[in-house]
Order: C-alpha cells, then sequence, then structure tokens
C-alpha cells in the first residue's frame, strides 16, 4: 500500500492514495474491499496516469457518517467528484469495480465535460432490462442487507465472521490480503456503512436509472467494459446492457478472471485501460 492522505471533500473526511504522473484516472473499489484492490494494478497503471484511489465514504480509512441517508449515489459521486477537484485535476477518466461500478457511472453520466473516458470492471448498468440475480444464491446478502434493525444486529455481532464469508469466495487472496480486509471490515461503523450503502442501491438507485433512461439522459462519454471470463458476468450480455445505458461502447471479456479482474489479472487490466485511453488520446 501506499501513503495514506486525506482530503475533506462534501463534509466526509476522505482517504485516499495517488501514484504516478500523467492524465488522471480514478479508480473506485467495491465489496468487500477497499482501494486495496487497486494494488497489483496501480504500478502499471502509473507509469502513464496520475492514479487517484480513494476508500468511498463508510469504508476503509474514510469517514463512516451516522445519518444513514448519507451512503446514497449523488453522495459517493460528488465525494469522487470533490476529491478530483481538491487535487486540481478538471478532466479524468474514471474506473469502477463493483459497488464502485454505479459511483463511476453517476459522475461519467452528470460530468461528461470532465469525464474523458469511463471503465467498467464486472458491472451491469441498472435500470436496464429485468434485475439479474445469481441463480446459485450468492446474491442472498440482498435481501439480508434490507431488513432493518436486524442485519445491523447479526452482522456487527461477529463481523470478521460475516465479512469472511465473503472473502472466502475469494482463493486468490492471501492469508495477509484476508487478514486485512477482515480488520478493516470489522472497524467501528464499517458494517452499517456498507448495510446502508446497499440498502440505497437496491431500493432507490434502479427506479433512479429507469427514469433516467426515459428522459433520454444517457453516459455519453466512451465507455469500455471488461469483465470475468469465469464470473457472475460470464454469461450476461454485458455489451448489450451497456449499449442501452450508454453512447459509445467497447469492451470484451478477460480471460483468466472472475469477478476481481483487477486482482486476478492485473496485467490484462491495465493492457485494456492503456488501449482505451489511447483510442481517448490521452
Amino acid at each position: 500500500m501506499g501513503e495514506t492522505r486525506f482530503a475533506t471533500v462534501n463534509g466526509v473526511r476522505a482517504g485516499y492514495e495517488t501514484s504516478g504522473g500523467g492524465f488522471p484516472l480514478l479508480l473506485l473499489h467495491g465489496f468487500p474491499r477497499t482501494r486495496r484492490t487497486w494494488e497489483k494494478v496501480a504500478p502499471a497503471l502509473a507509469k502513464r496516469f496520475t492514479v487517484v484511489a480513494p476508500d468511498r465514504r463508510g469504508y476503509g480509512d474514510s469517514e463512516r457518517p451516522a445519518d444513514p441517508a448519507a451512503y446514497g449515489l449523488a453522495d459517493m459521486a460528488a465525494d469522487a467528484a470533490g476529491l478530483m477537484d481538491s487535487l486540481g485535476h478538471q478532466r479524468f477518466i474514471v474506473a469502477g469495480h463493483d459497488k464502485g461500478a454505479p459511483t463511476a457511472r453517476r459522475v461519467a453520466a452528470d460530468l461528461p465535460e470532465r469525464v474523458a473516458g469511463m471503465v467498467q470492471i464486472d458491472a451491469a448498468p441498472q435500470g436496464v432490462g429485468e434485475e439479474r440475480r445469481d441463480p446459485g444464491g450468492r446474491q442472498w446478502y440482498f435481501d439480508f442487507f434490507r431488513q432493518r434493525g436486524v442485519a445491523e444486529r447479526i452482522v456487527n455481532a461477529i463481523p470478521e465472521l460475516f465479512f469472511g464469508l465473503f472473502l472466502d469466495r475469494n482463493p486468490h487472496l492471501t492469508p495477509e490480503e484476508r487478514a486485512f480486509y477482515v480488520a478493516s471490515y470489522s472497524r467501528p461503523g464499517v458494517a452499517d456503512a456498507v448495510i446502508q450503502d446497499y440498502r440505497l442501491a437496491l431500493e432507490e438507485d434502479p427506479a433512479y436509472w429507469r427514469a433516467e433512461l426515459e428522459a433520454g439522459r444517457r453516459v455519453r462519454v466512451p465507455t469500455l467494459a471488461i469483465w470475468g471470463a469465469s464470473g457472475p458476468s460470464a454469461g450476461a450480455d454485458v455489451l448489450g446492457l451497456w449499449r442501452q445505458a450508454a453512447d459509445d461502447v467497447r469492451g470484451w471479456p478477460i480471460e483468466g478472471s472472475a469477478h476481481y479482474v483487477q486482482e486476478q489479472q492485473p496485467e490484462a487490466t491495465a493492457a485494456a485501460i492503456f488501449s482505451f485511453a489511447d483510442e481517448l488520446g490521452v
């Protein structure tokens, strides 16, 4: 990990790290991860970009507001844009994985004049088609997180056990990496933040995105979608879905990876982003 830095943006103290030099690239992590998810790919990216990797609010070293309404998509996007403002980056590429992907989409949709391009990593757009659930039941926690007054008590009782369930799905993690994430997600307030982040995403975001698309508001900036060839997106029409939500889409599956493409195939991930940047002329 690099040096942890802090900036107060959108009323929240955000932990982040930055490296390299060149055109700015903002990386937004998902669940159950922190900005550390980028550590294998960031050194390669830093040879060409100024890489900015924050912990999203509620996660890692970033502040965890007590207000349940503070974890909505608009605030997450405002945090991301505000951090780039604070660092003096007027134009940038934004990339998101997992729960960071809708934040990246919101930033790109709201700020097309600032976002040169958007990268979506193993993610499908909300508000398009029917809700797609993993047929193996691996997304049971979506409904569990919506149980108010129950989910928080259960998760906070034994956070290391609960979050360990998800980390143990990822055999590519080293014991040290697993221990890091267990410790990070066991911090006071993290479970509540994660649960509320998911609640708002499940209960509010699909309607928001449907309304945006019905009003003709799509992502206007060039979009790259990459996904794991053996992960949960393998059987989905990823490009077809994104072409319903964005105007200019390209992408492909990354062989040898499942959901955590940037961790399992960092070289291929960096190569895809470099190729996209070449196309953008940055």
